[in-house]
């Protein structure tokens, strides 16, 4: 079934943005307290990011869940207006579904961007989920699109693992660029502090442009430090 697209786009904003959209598994496995400890790291989160006066108002974000079916749960909102909502467990994990969405959203959320003449930089598919695709079929697709999307480097993918039966294998097959990592433990809000700390980095860099190509070349002369994520994850 086609999924309705939320992009959006504050036009009273001029500053450059980039968008972060969040795939967040809530299947059933994730019942009980990892599904508490991902809504307090969350809710950190949207906390951290309103302290930032360049990220709050450049980061945008997008929460697409996966638990039973594949959802926006939080249409792309700039950071400080991002406010935290209380995700519920349940259900398989069809992560191809959730990829799939998050790269739509992402492609017509900087196709909103360009179309409003704003500039951006390279967006983010932050991937996290404590078990196996329920969906392969689609997984298959959605990872091709994935890689395709990173070689032309139109996104930067990250992929983090919960517990011991993450599926680490599929997980790398998203990036070529970087591995994913497991989370240590239910260390959610150390990982949603770094991801504050990182939008942080990117916001505060000159990496933006108004095409794709334009934020590459501006990568290639200004690389942006990533805070370490020591503490939270582990390979």
């Amino acid at each position: 079934m086609e999924q309705e697209l939320y992009a959006r786009v504050n036009e009273d904003n001029p500053d450059p943005r980039v968008a972060v959209a969040l795939l967040l598994d809530t299947s059933s496995s994730m019942s009980g307290e990892p599904i508490r400890q991902l809504n307090e790291g969350f809710q950190v989160f949207c906390d951290e990011i309103k302290e930032d006066d360049l990220a709050q108002k450049r980061t945008e974000v997008s929460v697409i869940t996966f638990g039973g079916t594949a959802r926006v749960q939080i249409p792309f909102t700039e950071g400080r207006d991002l406010q935290p909502q209380t995700l519920v467990a349940s259900g398989a994990t069809p992560m191809g579904a959730a990829l799939h969405l998050g790269l739509d959203e992402l492609a017509a959320q900087k196709q909103a961007y360009k179309e409003s003449g704003l500039e951006y930089y390279r967006p983010w598919l932050f991937v996290i989920t404590d078990g196996s695709a329920t969906d392969p079929e689609q997984l298959a697709s959605a990872v091709e699109r994935v890689r395709e999307a990173e070689a032309k480097k139109a996104l930067t993918c990250f992929a983090v693992g919960v517990g011991d039966k993450a599926d680490i294998g599929t997980l790398a097959q998203l990036s070529d660029v970087r591995e994913p990592v497991r989370l240590q433990g239910l260390s959610f809000k150390e990982m949603f502090v770094w991801l504050s700390a990182s939008m942080h980095a990117v916001s505060d860099s000159g990496t933006f442009a108004s095409t794709d190509q334009g934020v590459s070349d501006a990568e290639a002369t200004q690389q942006v430090s990533l805070p370490s994520p020591k503490g939270w994850a582990q390979w």
